[in-house]
């Protein structure tokens, strides 16, 4: 079930982009948010590499990437979103295409980043996404993913409250899930999670073994 707000805030950019503004003060604002995916891996990864960042939307969680020196491709089912990507980050390499099934070869990236996105899918695609970044790093690469988390005492009402208005039953499932294990299970390795802004967001970085017979 989807509130009336949601479609809403997409349809008109600055109601969008405000309820991010609001939502991201508990972790230093727009800007560190949308890097938070960088902040995690930078230090892991050869300077310039290859980045795909699944769900990228307008690009602006991929700009971090960009204006660091990574080569960053962008994949995202809307043409309107990835339009717009264009316009706001022409380097930006960008690719149509679901994320339950890329249309990239194995094995492409050091690094995969799903920023604020996973819970828009259900449990059985969520799992698919999961299982597509695997295929898609390259041996030793690494996965970082930011999204909701179960918040603590003070901020549960808000996120209840911003999830009822703003999001679908998808994020609500997500937020009854352990990811970290689900990640083992799929046969991520060195799977470290982190609880940001009041327990409301987490951050988790997983690799894929050096050798392994990961498959889609």
């Amino acid at each position: 079930m989807t509130s009336f707000l949601r479609p809403l805030a997409y349809r008109h950019r600055w109601i969008y982009d405000t309820v991010t503004a609001i939502s991201s003060l508990s972790v230093g604002g727009v800007e560190r948010l949308r890097g938070l995916g960088l902040e995690a891996l930078q230090s892991r990864l050869e300077p310039g590499g290859p980045v795909l960042d699944l769900c990228c939307g307008s690009g602006e969680a991929a700009a971090p990437w960009l204006a660091a020196g990574f080569s960053v491709t962008g994949l995202d089912l809307s043409p309107l979103a990835l339009s717009l990507a264009a316009r706001r980050h022409p380097d930006l390499k960008r690719v149509e295409g679901l994320a339950e099934n890329p249309p990239l070869k194995d094995e492409s990236f050091l690094a995969v980043q799903l920023s604020v996105a996973l819970h828009e899918f259900p449990r059985q695609e969520r799992a698919q996404v999961l299982r597509q970044s695997l295929r898609l790093l390259k041996p030793g690469g690494w996965l970082v993913l930011v999204d909701l988390h179960p918040a603590g005492p003070w901020l549960r009402l808000p996120q209840q409250l911003f999830c009822a208005l703003f999001e679908t039953d998808t994020a609500t499932a997500m937020l009854e899930d352990d990811l970290p294990s689900q990640l083992h299970q799929l046969g991520f390795t060195a799977v470290r999670q982190e609880l940001l802004a009041g327990r409301a967001l987490q951050r988790i970085t997983a690799a894929r073994p050096s050798s392994d017979t990961a498959s889609s």
